[in-house]
């Protein structure tokens, strides 16, 4: 009986979606490819179900081509994603009475990724919330890309006045991020950071393609989230990737660039998890 729900559902918001198309996505390109949605789940003809409706609703978007890709793992292609496209895919996790539906949207040429992440009490919500997630994947996506834009437009001018580091040049103690002390260099290649809540990282640092690449070593501390809410950013802490770092030394002796790190996702004005974020910073070296 339950198939038979679900089909149904899918019928019905698939009609909806047809007399109802979004507009295209400014900002990002029109092409997605969409990849195998990855579930944990008994039913194999639910995730069939629920990939022809996700791919149907992509399709509905006014102005996006979807290039079916559903044969193909996206881990299995992570290497060969088109950079002039986007690349979408889904994991769905069962567990007890829960579902934990997680979709994905990477920008290759703009290295962006975003995430929506819901939990379900029912399978069947997933498939009436779909197009509704899928918007605000696209509107995430599209806020990524415009917040690392501004922060490129705030750092050009200290860009196009850079000069070539080096190790022994960089070394000493800097500051300038809000909820840092400090940030030591070492002229080894090494350095740490201290932060105000008083939790330490370590990092490496390194010149490459003229520029300073300051990358966290050792595994991830919730207090290396300082902005987060606590409960968050201790889950995010157990599987984040390392903060890091790309800076360029300008003739005023300032490091300017972009950090990479973790933010909290907001879903309707609540705390919902946490996306990967682009911020804009430069730092003052310490006499």
């Amino acid at each position: 009986m339950k198939k038979y729900v679900l089909a149904a559902a899918v019928y019905v918001l698939v009609s909806v979606s047809a007399g109802a198309a979004q507009s295209g996505i400014a900002g990002l390109p029109s092409e997605v490819d969409f990849y195998a949605i990855v579930a944990d789940v008994a039913d194999g003809g639910k995730i069939a179900m629920t990939q022809d409706l996700f791919y149907t609703q992509l399709m509905s978007f006014n102005g996006i081509t979807v290039t079916d890709k559903r044969k193909t793992r996206y881990q299995d292609a992570a290497d060969e994603l088109r950079p002039d496209a986007l690349a979408f895919h889904a994991e769905i996790k069962e567990s007890e009475a829960e579902w934990e539906c997680t979709l994905y949207m990477d920008f290759p040429a703009e290295g962006k990724t975003v995430s929506v992440s819901n939990t379900y009490d029912s399978y069947y919500k997933i498939l009436t919330e779909a197009k509704t997630t899928l918007q605000t994947l696209f509107s995430d996506l599209a806020a990524a890309v415009t917040d690392t834009s501004a922060a490129a437009t705030d750092t050009s001018s200290a860009r196009r006045d850079a000069i070539v580091p080096t190790l022994e040049g960089i070394s000493g103690t800097w500051s300038g991020e809000e909820n840092i002390n400090k940030i030591v260099i070492l002229r080894g290649g090494r350095g740490f950071v201290i932060f105000r809540n008083g939790a330490s990282m370590n990092i490496s640092v390194e010149i490459k393609n003229g520029q300073v690449i300051c990358t966290q070593t050792g595994k991830s501390n919730a207090s290396f989230f300082p902005d987060m809410p606590r409960e968050i950013a201790l889950v995010a802490a157990l599987n984040a990737e390392p903060i890091a770092w790309t800076l360029s030394l300008t003739e005023n002796g300032t490091l300017s660039g972009i950090k990479k790190t973790l933010r909290t996702r907001y879903d309707g004005g609540e705390a919902a998890g946490t996306e990967t974020a682009e911020i804009g910073v430069t730092w003052h070296k310490q006499q």
